[in-house]
């Protein structure tokens, strides 16, 4: 190589070089400190102290004064907030969930309510979940492996008891899907054969073809971690995203499956799993088009705040950080044995890669955007 050339390439090369070291120590020290040393406010964010791991997103008014009553024995308000849901099926299940949680730690007024109307089929689709839950807290969130014996044995012997019971409540209100979402994710923890969760999905989708709630728990049930691989998760995301209407918010399911599959790498948990722009670009799409009081939109915004981090596309990702604060209590921060630090090293990592340029907006203009 001529001389010339090598002085070029030595000029060149020691500016590259020290970009290079500048860069990886600002993201040592990101992955270390958050946004110890910036200025949050002058991005529209709140301050690390000021994050919520409890919660995924805020709380819904009508749902949480219904179970209020209901920790405090007064079913009714719950079995109005059912009722009043009609085939609105995403609605429906986001309030049977509700009422489920807090019958899986308390069920004498869910008793109640059974003892005074023992075929209301909003009742058993609620006790169905309720014993799903309880399942799943005994078992806990860990590896079998890591699980207890005695845990595992309640957990097995709930899931057949929670299968039953929403057998049952499907059999009261044939046209409801949610028991069938109930009977998938057990069939998760059963380990059901492919067939027999086809059938099952089947039943579910045949009722609620774009069913929101449904698709995320099927698609854990063909994650590599569960009764799949990743080649099947990701098949199943694909598709389910590429069957529903434009701009809706099942889009979401690739950014889900890319997700999972990062989960089954070496090393720490990831951030996000890696997706091609069209895929993120059409989440982006959804939750521009999503109302902003639906209560699924959360759960979006976080895996895509992280997938945007991942991408490199900083501002965007700031944008929906800001959206979503104080509530940290989502995937992919719940992976993390500290979601509020995974949730801040991530918005320090959005600053980074946003080009350190706040735009002088406040966290007050942020959320009334």
């Amino acid at each position: 190589m001529p001389p010339i050339l090598l002085n070029i390439l030595s000029i060149l090369g020691i500016p590259v070089l020290i970009w290079a070291l500048w860069s990886t120590f600002r993201l040592a020290r990101i992955n270390r400190m958050g946004t110890a040393r910036i200025d949050v406010a002058a991005y529209g964010l709140l301050p690390r102290e000021e994050l919520d791991p409890t919660r995924g997103g805020p709380p819904v008014p009508e749902v949480a004064e219904a179970v209020r009553a209901a920790r405090e024995g007064d079913w009714r308000p719950g079995a109005a907030l059912l009722a009043a849901a009609g085939q609105d099926w995403d609605l429906r299940w986001q309030r049977v969930s509700g009422l489920a949680s807090a019958a899986s730690k308390d069920e004498r007024w869910l008793g109640d309510w059974r003892a005074e109307r023992p075929n209301d089929p909003d009742a058993a689709a609620v006790h169905a979940q309720a014993l799903l839950y309880r399942a799943w807290d005994a078992r806990g969130g860990g590896w079998a492996k890591d699980t207890a014996a005695d845990r595992m044995a309640r957990f097995h012997q709930l899931l057949p008891a929670s299968m039953h019971a929403a057998q049952e409540a499907a059999t009261l209100a044939p046209h409801d899907p949610s028991p069938w979402v109930t009977m998938i994710t057990a069939a998760r923890g059963l380990t059901l054969p492919h067939e027999e969760f086809r059938r099952l999905w089947g039943e579910l989708t045949a009722r609620a073809p774009h069913h929101f709630f449904g698709h995320l728990d099927a698609l854990q049930y063909w994650s590599a971690k569960w009764c799949g691989s990743d080649r099947l998760a990701h098949r199943f995301a694909q598709e389910a995203a590429a069957s529903v209407p434009a701009h809706t918010l099942l889009s979401v399911l690739p950014l889900e499956a890319s997700f999972e599959r990062a989960l089954q790498g070496p090393g720490p948990v990831p951030l996000a799993g890696r997706n091609p722009k069209s895929e993120i670009d059409a989440v982006l799409n959804a939750v521009a088009a999503a109302p902003a009081d639906d209560p699924r939109l959360p759960l979006v915004r976080h895996l895509l705040a992280a997938a945007l981090v991942l991408a490199g596309r900083g501002r965007e990702a700031l944008e929906q950080f800001r959206l979503l604060e104080p509530w940290v209590g989502a995937r992919p921060w719940t992976h993390h044995a500290d979601p509020v630090d995974a949730f801040d090293r991530a918005r320090a990592l959005a600053v980074l890669r946003s080009g350190g340029r706040s735009g002088r907006r406040s966290a007050t203009a942020a959320r009334s955007a």
